[in-house]
Parts: C-alpha cells; structure tokens; sequence
C-alpha cells in the first residue's frame, strides 16, 4: 500500500505525468508518452431552448419555448432559462440548458442547475406530478420548435382494437 502511495505522488509531480493544452485538445503525458487525449469543442449560446414539460397525472406533454432571462408558466412551476448552449457550428446538436424552476404553491425550488438534452436523467428535476426536459436550443423565430418526426404533439392513443372500456 505504501509503495502504491509513492507511486501515485511520483505520477502527480509535474516531471512524470503533466497535463498540456495543445488548441482544442487536452493532453495528458506520463514522461514522454501522451496517455489521453481529449478533444474540447467550443460552445455557442442560443437565446431560446425548446424543453418538454409533462404532466403526469393527465398524461398530457407540451413543448415550452423559453427566451434567456423571461419566466414562463407550467402548472405551478415557473421557469426561468439563464442560457442555452450548443456544440459551435451544430445547432442541433446536443444542448444544455441552465434553468432556474420554482414551485409557486411552496414557494421552494424544484430545480436549479443545467440540464442536458441527451442524458435527461443526469440532473433531472424531482416532482411529484410535473416533469421538465431539455430538447434543444432554438436559434431564432424561423426555427421550428418541433423537428418533424421528434414528437406529437397529441398523445399517443391506443388501437381502436386494443382500447379498454
């Protein structure tokens, strides 16, 4: 255990394992061997994101366009978008969205953080009834807010075959 102590201190010292910067790439080196190397791409800011909110108890969904800095209404939540990014050059590409959501009956966050459009579960706002997610951004007005075959705006109904009484 000692020996893989020492070990670990000799690879933190800047002459074993150090961590350079080299344009958009992150690399790490162990002597002279590169052992990671990490591409970081820039961000853009969008001022509008396109989020879904849900609510559970009617089974009903609805898409939510948020501008930066207005609060909108949903149910008794309000949310408030501080920024909308998105890989530079890929606007449709992933997204994330920091927002600010509040339950207006408690008075206490629902929510407060970043929330990414391809992992919703990675910081996803816990409410009994209403859910929220992030989709994308949205770059302007001439930008649909639903991409054609993302989703419904109706909810998905049974067969006649399959329905119950």
């Amino acid at each position: 255990m000692k020996r893989l102590i020492a070990i670990l201190a000799l690879m933190s010292h800047p002459l074993f394992a150090q961590t350079t910067i080299e344009g958009d790439n992150t690399v790490i080196s162990l002597g002279n061997a590169p052992i990671e190397r990490e591409t970081r791409s820039s961000a853009s800011s969008a001022a509008q994101a396109v989020m879904r909110g849900l609510d559970k108890l009617a089974g009903a969904s609805e898409d939510i366009v948020l501008t930066a800095g207005m609060t909108t209404k949903f149910g008794p939540l309000s949310i408030t978008m501080q920024d909308c990014r998105y890989p530079k050059g890929n606007p449709n590409g992933d997204a994330f969205v920091n927002l600010s959501i509040v339950n207006m009956l408690t008075g206490k966050p629902a929510f407060q953080g970043w929330m990414v459009a391809s992992s919703p579960a990675l910081n996803a706002m816990d409410h009994p009834r209403y859910d929220v997610w992030a989709i994308r951004c949205k770059l302007d007005d001439r930008t649909p807010s639903v991409v054609a075959g993302e989703s419904s705006p109706r909810p998905l109904e049974r067969p006649e075959g399959l329905r119950g009484n």
